[in-house]
């Protein structure tokens, strides 16, 4: 564990030195703006509203590191937008994300706004490394669930390399006026993987709350070993100032976090001071046990009121936590581990509440 997090802090360390030092053309870099009205839906439920990005060829998200099948956005509870962008452009010039002129532009790989699900990579280390200059049908293929079956290089796979895709498999989408429903397929004989995944956004009638259901089931030949984390990006308060995260078990932190910023008071993290440009507020949490009660949390901006309960129906496999001035993210992971033939259910829920209670 302790190569874990010492792997992890200084992964956080470099990513934080080229935020602040990359050199990328402006005649790339894109306004956010410009990914609004991409192909979605609205949803709502008189309580609720919210946007699901849709995959495709002219999608919000085209990146390979997150979940493709349904991106959520903008949702909203009294006025409050809880999933605001947490960047202002993007440029497929950058690498994960760069500080400039106190605004944040983001590579396209990274270009995910909250809830948005990220899954560990499927049969890389496994694959067969792909040489400098070699052809597709020399690489091995690896599976990255919601997003397809892609083809691995010769280095450690890295989340912000954008993999070349080789199969993508099939999609296919239903919805009403308070839910989207999203099927992705696949079927790849060369590698052995296979799917069937279907996601479901709901806003629960009568309430402040929203559901992410899923249903994984293996269809290929191979086992699919994964684990999977939604990364919050909530936006609460400008400069997570007021923001405090709350647990149902004492946190333990693997790394120091930016000086004065933040700190642990037993089941709470609590910022201190607003989060400078720059600037990181993150660690591997630990403390939690293997009962599925653990994977609870509620993340509240305490000087509006404003906040959201965090929930899901397993237990935790890990816990990372990441912040910078522009959002704050609660990433708790659960661990998928199907042979052919099995299939795994999760559900996250998402309870709003601001000034006045629910």
């Amino acid at each position: 564990m302790k190569r874990i997090f010492g792997l992890f802090g200084l992964g956080l360390m470099a990513a934080t030195a080229l935020a602040q030092t990359q050199v990328v053309p402006e005649s790339s870099i894109i306004p956010v703006g410009a990914l609004d009205n991409l192909p979605h839906r609205d949803i709502s439920n008189g309580i609720v509203s919210a946007k699901v990005y849709l995959p495709g060829e002219s999608a919000f998200y085209r990146g390979t590191r997150f979940d493709r099948t349904g991106v959520v956005t903008h949702a909203t509870f009294k006025g409050h937008d809880f999933g605001q962008p947490w960047f202002s452009s993007y440029s497929p010039y950058t690498r994960d994300f760069m500080w400039k002129n106190g605004q944040v532009t983001v590579s396209t790989v990274s270009a995910a706004v909250g809830p948005a699900e990220d899954f560990s990579p499927a049969g890389y280390d496994q694959a067969r490394p792909c040489p400098e200059g070699a052809q597709q049908t020399k690489c091995g293929r690896f599976l990255k669930i919601g997003v397809g079956v892609m083809q691995r290089d010769a280095r450690p796979y890295d989340f912000v390399h954008p993999y070349p895709i080789v199969n993508e498999g099939t999609r296919s989408e239903s919805h009403t006026a308070s839910s989207v429903r999203l099927i992705h397929r696949i079927a790849d004989r060369e590698s052995g993987f296979g799917y069937s995944y279907v996601k479901t956004v709901r806003l629960v009638p009568g309430k402040a709350q929203m559901t992410i259901e899923h249903v994984l089931t293996n269809t290929g030949k191979k086992d699919i070993v994964s684990d999977v984390y939604c990364h919050n990006f909530l936006t609460l308060s400008p400069g997570n100032e007021n923001v405090a995260i709350t647990a149902p078990f004492d946190i333990k932190i693997g790394r120091p976090f930016a000086a004065g910023a933040a700190t642990v008071e037993g089941k709470t993290i609590r910022y201190l001071r607003t989060v400078k440009e720059g600037e990181s507020v993150t660690a591997p949490i630990t403390g939690f046990s293997d009962k599925v009660s653990d994977y609870d949390f509620t993340v509240r901006n305490t000087a509006t009121g404003f906040g959201q309960r965090i929930r899901a129906d397993q237990p935790l496999a890990r816990i990372n936590f990441w912040s910078i001035r522009t959002n704050v993210s609660w990433e708790p992971y659960i661990a998928i581990n199907l042979k052919p033939g099995q299939t795994k259910r999760w559900t996250y829920t998402y309870d709003y509440f601001g000034p006045g209670g629910g």
